[in-house]
Protein backbone atom coordinates (compact mmCIF):
# COMPACT_ATOMS: atom_id res chain seq x y z
CA UNK A 1 0.00 0.00 0.00
CA UNK A 2 1.07 3.10 -0.84
CA UNK A 3 0.65 4.90 2.55
CA UNK A 4 3.82 7.54 1.83
CA UNK A 5 1.48 9.26 -0.82
CA UNK A 6 -1.96 8.53 1.05
CA UNK A 7 -3.29 8.16 -2.42
CA UNK A 8 -3.71 4.27 -2.76
CA UNK A 9 -4.32 3.63 0.77
CA UNK A 10 -3.59 5.79 3.37
CA UNK A 11 -5.81 6.37 6.60
CA UNK A 12 -5.34 10.18 6.23
CA UNK A 13 -6.18 10.61 2.85
CA UNK A 14 -7.85 7.36 1.92
CA UNK A 15 -9.80 8.24 -1.15
CA UNK A 16 -8.73 11.96 -0.90
CA UNK A 17 -7.68 12.09 -5.01
CA UNK A 18 -4.30 13.89 -5.81
CA UNK A 19 -3.21 11.05 -8.54
CA UNK A 20 -1.43 13.08 -11.44
CA UNK A 21 -2.75 11.35 -14.83
CA UNK A 22 -1.50 12.06 -17.87
CA UNK A 23 -3.79 11.75 -20.81
CA UNK A 24 -2.29 12.70 -24.16
CA UNK A 25 -3.75 14.46 -26.46
CA UNK A 26 -6.84 15.41 -23.52
CA UNK A 27 -4.80 16.69 -20.67
CA UNK A 28 -3.08 16.16 -17.75
CA UNK A 29 -5.26 15.41 -14.83
CA UNK A 30 -5.78 15.01 -11.30
CA UNK A 31 -7.83 12.10 -9.62
CA UNK A 32 -10.96 13.92 -7.42
CA UNK A 33 -11.28 14.27 -3.60
CA UNK A 34 -14.18 10.96 -3.01
CA UNK A 35 -14.30 12.03 0.76
CA UNK A 36 -17.45 13.61 2.23
CA UNK A 37 -15.61 17.51 2.40
CA UNK A 38 -18.39 19.67 1.73
CA UNK A 39 -15.66 22.06 -0.63
CA UNK A 40 -13.48 20.19 -2.09
CA UNK A 41 -15.29 16.59 -2.08
CA UNK A 42 -18.60 15.11 -2.64
CA UNK A 43 -19.86 16.66 0.78
CA UNK A 44 -22.83 18.99 -1.32
CA UNK A 45 -23.29 16.02 -4.10
CA UNK A 46 -26.28 13.91 -3.86
CA UNK A 47 -26.21 9.95 -4.53
CA UNK A 48 -27.82 10.49 -7.77
CA UNK A 49 -25.19 12.73 -8.85
CA UNK A 50 -22.72 10.72 -7.92
CA UNK A 51 -23.72 7.59 -9.61
CA UNK A 52 -24.51 9.80 -12.67
CA UNK A 53 -20.93 10.71 -12.69
CA UNK A 54 -19.41 7.37 -12.34
CA UNK A 55 -21.99 5.65 -14.86
CA UNK A 56 -22.54 8.77 -17.15
CA UNK A 57 -19.68 10.75 -16.51
CA UNK A 58 -21.87 13.48 -15.91
CA UNK A 59 -20.16 15.83 -13.22
CA UNK A 60 -20.75 19.61 -12.15
CA UNK A 61 -20.59 21.39 -15.34
CA UNK A 62 -18.21 19.12 -17.22
CA UNK A 63 -17.58 15.38 -18.60
CA UNK A 64 -15.23 13.78 -17.01
CA UNK A 65 -12.44 12.42 -19.09
CA UNK A 66 -12.67 8.56 -19.43
CA UNK A 67 -9.16 7.93 -19.37
CA UNK A 68 -8.67 9.73 -15.99
CA UNK A 69 -12.08 8.19 -14.97
CA UNK A 70 -12.95 4.91 -16.42
CA UNK A 71 -16.90 5.55 -16.57
CA UNK A 72 -17.17 4.04 -20.13
CA UNK A 73 -16.35 0.82 -18.19
CA UNK A 74 -18.82 1.97 -14.66
CA UNK A 75 -21.66 2.87 -17.32
CA UNK A 76 -22.28 -0.95 -16.86
CA UNK A 77 -23.21 -0.70 -13.02
CA UNK A 78 -26.29 -1.20 -12.10
CA UNK A 79 -28.10 1.94 -10.40
CA UNK A 80 -28.96 -0.33 -7.12
CA UNK A 81 -24.52 -0.77 -7.15
CA UNK A 82 -23.80 2.75 -8.36
CA UNK A 83 -25.96 3.98 -5.37
CA UNK A 84 -24.65 1.79 -3.12
CA UNK A 85 -20.87 3.12 -3.43
CA UNK A 86 -22.76 6.48 -3.53
CA UNK A 87 -23.80 5.85 -0.24
CA UNK A 88 -20.63 4.50 1.00
CA UNK A 89 -18.49 7.20 -0.24
CA UNK A 90 -20.83 9.94 1.99
CA UNK A 91 -19.93 8.28 4.84
CA UNK A 92 -16.45 8.86 4.45
CA UNK A 93 -14.70 10.96 7.10
CA UNK A 94 -13.91 14.46 5.72
CA UNK A 95 -10.34 15.20 3.96
CA UNK A 96 -9.64 18.84 2.50
CA UNK A 97 -8.11 18.71 -0.67
CA UNK A 98 -8.20 21.01 -3.31
CA UNK A 99 -8.17 19.41 -6.37
CA UNK A 100 -6.99 21.48 -9.43
CA UNK A 101 -8.62 21.91 -12.64
CA UNK A 102 -7.51 19.87 -15.77
CA UNK A 103 -4.35 21.11 -17.55
CA UNK A 104 -4.83 20.84 -21.90
CA UNK A 105 -2.29 20.97 -24.49
CA UNK A 106 -1.96 23.75 -26.90
CA UNK A 107 -4.84 24.13 -29.03
CA UNK A 108 -3.24 23.27 -32.49
CA UNK A 109 -0.81 20.67 -31.11
CA UNK A 110 -4.25 19.07 -29.68
CA UNK A 111 -6.42 19.76 -32.88
CA UNK A 112 -3.60 18.34 -35.08
CA UNK A 113 -3.04 15.56 -32.58
CA UNK A 114 -7.15 14.55 -32.37
CA UNK A 115 -7.21 14.75 -36.33
CA UNK A 116 -4.94 11.97 -36.63
CA UNK A 117 -6.55 9.67 -34.23
CA UNK A 118 -9.72 8.02 -34.43
CA UNK A 119 -12.76 9.87 -33.71
CA UNK A 120 -14.64 10.75 -31.73
CA UNK A 121 -12.71 8.45 -28.83
CA UNK A 122 -10.13 9.74 -30.06
CA UNK A 123 -8.11 6.74 -27.83
CA UNK A 124 -4.59 7.39 -26.27
CA UNK A 125 -1.68 5.06 -26.57
CA UNK A 126 -0.04 5.84 -23.26
CA UNK A 127 -1.11 6.58 -19.72
CA UNK A 128 0.88 8.01 -17.09
CA UNK A 129 -0.07 7.73 -12.97
CA UNK A 130 2.26 10.16 -10.65
CA UNK A 131 1.57 8.99 -6.82
CA UNK A 132 2.45 12.04 -5.09
CA UNK A 133 -0.31 14.34 -3.84
CA UNK A 134 -1.03 16.84 -6.39
CA UNK A 135 -3.91 18.17 -4.65
CA UNK A 136 -3.56 22.05 -3.49
CA UNK A 137 -4.74 23.50 -0.22
CA UNK A 138 -4.25 27.33 -0.31
CA UNK A 139 -1.58 29.72 -3.25
CA UNK A 140 -2.48 30.66 -6.60
CA UNK A 141 -4.09 27.67 -8.64
CA UNK A 142 -1.40 25.49 -10.73
CA UNK A 143 -3.22 26.09 -13.91
CA UNK A 144 -2.99 30.30 -13.07
CA UNK A 145 -0.07 30.17 -15.88
CA UNK A 146 -2.07 28.05 -18.86
CA UNK A 147 -5.20 30.26 -18.05
CA UNK A 148 -2.81 33.65 -18.30
CA UNK A 149 -1.49 31.90 -21.68
CA UNK A 150 -5.24 31.43 -22.82
CA UNK A 151 -6.28 34.83 -22.24
CA UNK A 152 -2.93 36.61 -23.65
CA UNK A 153 -3.96 34.46 -26.63
CA UNK A 154 -7.20 35.42 -27.32
CA UNK A 155 -5.43 38.94 -26.61
CA UNK A 156 -3.37 38.56 -29.25
CA UNK A 157 -5.88 37.27 -31.75
CA UNK A 158 -7.96 40.14 -31.41
CA UNK A 159 -5.28 42.81 -31.51
CA UNK A 160 -3.94 41.07 -34.81
CA UNK A 161 -7.42 41.61 -35.86
CA UNK A 162 -7.70 45.08 -34.82
CA UNK A 163 -3.71 45.55 -36.94
CA UNK A 164 -5.47 44.04 -39.95
CA UNK A 165 -8.33 46.27 -40.22
CA UNK A 166 -6.40 49.58 -39.10
CA UNK A 167 -2.73 48.68 -41.30
CA UNK A 168 -5.10 49.25 -44.39
CA UNK A 169 -5.07 52.90 -46.11
CA UNK A 170 -8.40 54.62 -43.70
CA UNK A 171 -10.31 54.54 -47.45
CA UNK A 172 -9.91 50.83 -47.70
CA UNK A 173 -10.13 49.78 -44.10
CA UNK A 174 -14.01 48.64 -44.69
CA UNK A 175 -15.93 47.86 -48.01
CA UNK A 176 -17.25 50.54 -49.36
CA UNK A 177 -19.64 48.38 -51.38
CA UNK A 178 -22.57 45.94 -50.57
CA UNK A 179 -21.58 42.84 -52.15
CA UNK A 180 -17.98 43.31 -50.23
CA UNK A 181 -19.77 43.42 -46.96
CA UNK A 182 -21.75 40.41 -47.97
CA UNK A 183 -18.01 39.07 -49.07
CA UNK A 184 -17.13 40.48 -45.23
CA UNK A 185 -20.46 38.68 -43.62
CA UNK A 186 -19.75 35.43 -45.34
CA UNK A 187 -15.97 35.16 -44.04
CA UNK A 188 -16.99 35.65 -40.59
CA UNK A 189 -19.85 33.12 -40.61
CA UNK A 190 -17.47 30.66 -42.36
CA UNK A 191 -14.22 31.53 -39.60
CA UNK A 192 -17.30 31.42 -36.96
CA UNK A 193 -18.65 27.86 -38.38
CA UNK A 194 -14.54 26.31 -38.11
CA UNK A 195 -13.93 27.87 -34.44
CA UNK A 196 -17.20 25.98 -33.87
CA UNK A 197 -15.98 22.55 -35.25
CA UNK A 198 -12.29 23.55 -33.72
CA UNK A 199 -13.81 23.54 -30.58
CA UNK A 200 -15.57 20.50 -30.76
CA UNK A 201 -12.89 18.98 -31.81
CA UNK A 202 -10.48 20.01 -29.13
CA UNK A 203 -12.74 18.70 -26.37
CA UNK A 204 -13.93 15.42 -28.33
CA UNK A 205 -14.49 13.27 -26.74
CA UNK A 206 -15.95 15.07 -23.84
CA UNK A 207 -18.86 16.54 -25.01
CA UNK A 208 -22.11 17.08 -23.34
CA UNK A 209 -24.33 16.56 -26.74
CA UNK A 210 -22.55 13.00 -26.99
CA UNK A 211 -24.87 10.75 -24.93
CA UNK A 212 -22.77 8.47 -22.31
CA UNK A 213 -24.55 5.31 -24.08
CA UNK A 214 -23.13 5.60 -27.87
CA UNK A 215 -19.63 6.33 -26.31
CA UNK A 216 -20.09 3.87 -23.17
CA UNK A 217 -21.84 1.33 -25.67
CA UNK A 218 -19.66 1.03 -28.64
CA UNK A 219 -16.58 -0.22 -25.86
CA UNK A 220 -19.55 -2.45 -24.03
CA UNK A 221 -20.37 -4.23 -27.62
CA UNK A 222 -16.49 -5.34 -27.89
CA UNK A 223 -16.80 -7.21 -24.82
CA UNK A 224 -17.82 -10.91 -25.82
CA UNK A 225 -21.35 -12.26 -24.76
CA UNK A 226 -21.34 -15.62 -23.98
CA UNK A 227 -23.65 -17.97 -26.71
CA UNK A 228 -26.89 -19.14 -24.66
CA UNK A 229 -26.67 -22.21 -26.32
CA UNK A 230 -23.65 -23.53 -24.74
CA UNK A 231 -24.49 -22.62 -21.31
CA UNK A 232 -25.96 -25.84 -19.45
CA UNK A 233 -28.63 -24.32 -17.94
CA UNK A 234 -30.01 -21.48 -16.49
CA UNK A 235 -27.90 -21.18 -13.51
CA UNK A 236 -25.09 -21.33 -15.30
CA UNK A 237 -25.77 -18.41 -17.57
CA UNK A 238 -26.37 -16.48 -14.56
CA UNK A 239 -23.23 -17.22 -13.36
CA UNK A 240 -21.89 -16.34 -16.35
CA UNK A 241 -23.89 -13.18 -16.75
CA UNK A 242 -22.23 -12.35 -13.61
CA UNK A 243 -19.03 -13.06 -14.64
CA UNK A 244 -19.64 -10.83 -17.61
CA UNK A 245 -20.30 -8.10 -15.47
CA UNK A 246 -17.76 -8.48 -13.11
CA UNK A 247 -15.40 -8.22 -16.22
CA UNK A 248 -16.84 -5.33 -17.02
CA UNK A 249 -16.68 -3.03 -14.35
CA UNK A 250 -13.79 -4.31 -12.23
CA UNK A 251 -11.49 -3.11 -14.95
CA UNK A 252 -10.44 -6.41 -16.31
CA UNK A 253 -11.51 -5.70 -19.82
CA UNK A 254 -10.13 -2.11 -19.31
CA UNK A 255 -6.39 -3.79 -18.72
CA UNK A 256 -6.76 -7.19 -20.23
CA UNK A 257 -8.60 -5.96 -23.48
CA UNK A 258 -12.60 -6.17 -24.12
CA UNK A 259 -11.49 -9.67 -25.92
CA UNK A 260 -9.48 -10.80 -22.95
CA UNK A 261 -6.34 -11.00 -24.83
CA UNK A 262 -3.86 -8.58 -22.99
CA UNK A 263 -0.85 -7.62 -23.82
CA UNK A 264 -0.88 -4.39 -22.59
CA UNK A 265 2.34 -3.05 -21.27
CA UNK A 266 2.73 -1.41 -17.92
CA UNK A 267 6.23 0.34 -17.04
CA UNK A 268 7.57 1.76 -13.77
CA UNK A 269 10.94 1.21 -12.08
CA UNK A 270 9.92 0.00 -8.87
CA UNK A 271 8.15 -3.12 -10.83
CA UNK A 272 9.88 -3.59 -13.61
CA UNK A 273 8.20 -4.06 -17.01
CA UNK A 274 5.43 -6.47 -17.26
CA UNK A 275 2.36 -7.06 -19.35
CA UNK A 276 -1.58 -7.90 -18.96
CA UNK A 277 -1.84 -11.71 -19.45
CA UNK A 278 -4.02 -13.59 -21.77
CA UNK A 279 -7.09 -14.70 -20.27
CA UNK A 280 -8.80 -16.70 -23.08
CA UNK A 281 -9.07 -20.48 -22.91
CA UNK A 282 -5.90 -20.72 -25.26
CA UNK A 283 -3.94 -23.72 -23.62
CA UNK A 284 -0.87 -22.66 -25.02
CA UNK A 285 -0.59 -18.80 -24.72
CA UNK A 286 -4.09 -18.28 -22.05
CA UNK A 287 -5.83 -19.84 -19.31
CA UNK A 288 -6.72 -22.90 -20.87
CA UNK A 289 -4.75 -25.69 -19.03
CA UNK A 290 -5.18 -23.71 -15.62
CA UNK A 291 -7.48 -25.09 -13.10
CA UNK A 292 -10.66 -22.95 -11.58
CA UNK A 293 -8.65 -23.02 -7.99
CA UNK A 294 -5.54 -22.03 -9.71
CA UNK A 295 -7.30 -19.09 -11.29
CA UNK A 296 -9.00 -18.19 -8.04
CA UNK A 297 -5.55 -17.76 -6.58
CA UNK A 298 -4.22 -15.94 -9.33
CA UNK A 299 -7.03 -13.27 -8.67
CA UNK A 300 -7.31 -13.12 -4.83
CA UNK A 301 -3.79 -13.85 -3.74
CA UNK A 302 -1.43 -12.90 -6.74
CA UNK A 303 0.18 -16.10 -6.98
CA UNK A 304 0.66 -17.17 -10.26
CA UNK A 305 0.15 -21.23 -11.76
CA UNK A 306 3.52 -21.55 -11.34
CA UNK A 307 4.36 -20.05 -8.01
CA UNK A 308 5.39 -16.56 -9.37
CA UNK A 309 3.72 -13.70 -7.34
CA UNK A 310 2.28 -11.38 -9.26
CA UNK A 311 3.24 -7.28 -8.51
CA UNK A 312 -0.13 -5.38 -7.18
CA UNK A 313 0.27 -2.65 -9.19
CA UNK A 314 0.54 -5.50 -12.34
CA UNK A 315 -2.25 -7.31 -11.21
CA UNK A 316 -4.69 -5.56 -8.58
CA UNK A 317 -5.18 -9.12 -6.91
CA UNK A 318 -5.02 -6.49 -3.47
CA UNK A 319 -8.34 -5.40 -4.68
CA UNK A 320 -9.85 -8.75 -6.09
CA UNK A 321 -9.02 -10.68 -2.65
CA UNK A 322 -11.86 -8.26 -1.18
CA UNK A 323 -14.50 -10.14 -3.85
CA UNK A 324 -16.58 -12.45 -2.74
CA UNK A 325 -16.83 -15.90 -3.84
CA UNK A 326 -19.52 -15.82 -5.75
CA UNK A 327 -18.18 -12.89 -7.97
CA UNK A 328 -15.07 -14.92 -8.15
CA UNK A 329 -16.83 -17.73 -9.57
CA UNK A 330 -18.55 -16.52 -11.90
CA UNK A 331 -15.95 -14.67 -13.04
CA UNK A 332 -13.83 -17.30 -13.74
CA UNK A 333 -17.03 -19.26 -15.44
CA UNK A 334 -16.95 -15.95 -17.93
CA UNK A 335 -13.70 -16.60 -18.55
CA UNK A 336 -14.20 -20.19 -19.72
CA UNK A 337 -16.43 -18.66 -22.41
CA UNK A 338 -14.25 -16.30 -23.78
CA UNK A 339 -13.46 -17.16 -27.83
CA UNK A 340 -10.20 -18.06 -27.74
CA UNK A 341 -6.91 -15.85 -28.72
CA UNK A 342 -3.95 -17.14 -29.31
CA UNK A 343 -1.35 -14.55 -28.40
CA UNK A 344 1.76 -15.04 -26.53
CA UNK A 345 2.65 -12.39 -23.68
CA UNK A 346 6.21 -11.29 -22.91
CA UNK A 347 7.69 -12.84 -19.78
CA UNK A 348 7.76 -9.64 -17.06
CA UNK A 349 11.11 -8.29 -17.02
CA UNK A 350 13.23 -7.26 -13.68
CA UNK A 351 13.19 -3.42 -13.06
CA UNK A 352 16.14 -1.96 -15.40
CA UNK A 353 17.25 1.86 -15.71
CA UNK A 354 14.98 2.08 -18.79
CA UNK A 355 12.21 1.63 -16.67
CA UNK A 356 9.67 4.38 -16.29
CA UNK A 357 10.31 6.99 -13.37
CA UNK A 358 6.31 7.50 -13.39
CA UNK A 359 3.86 4.27 -13.80
CA UNK A 360 3.27 3.81 -17.67
CA UNK A 361 0.28 2.37 -18.84
CA UNK A 362 0.20 1.14 -22.25
CA UNK A 363 -3.71 1.19 -23.92
CA UNK A 364 -2.17 -0.44 -27.05
CA UNK A 365 0.26 -3.67 -27.56
CA UNK A 366 3.80 -2.97 -27.63
CA UNK A 367 6.79 -5.91 -26.86
CA UNK A 368 9.13 -3.96 -26.25
CA UNK A 369 10.41 -3.61 -22.59
CA UNK A 370 11.23 0.05 -20.76
CA UNK A 371 9.67 2.95 -21.27
CA UNK A 372 9.49 3.07 -25.08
Amino acid sequence: MINHSGIYRGDDFYLAGGMRVEAYPHGVLVSRNLTSDPETGLGNWSEDQIANAMRNGRARGRVLNMYDMPWINLHNLSQDDATAIARYLKTLPPVRNQIPAPLHYGVIETLIAKLTRPLPAVPTTVLTFADQRYGQNGGLPRDWPQAALMAAQWGVLALGLVAFVFAAPRERRFPSRPRRWVGVAASLFGLFVLGVIGSAIYDLPMLTVIPPEQIAGGAAALIPTPDPATLKSPEQAALVERGRYVFTVASCAMCHGPDGSGGSKISWKPMGTVWTRNLTPDAATGLGSWSDAEIARAIRSGVSRDGYVLHWQGMIWDHASNWDEEDIRALIAYLHTLPLVKNKIPADRPPAPDDCEVYTFWTSESHVAGCR
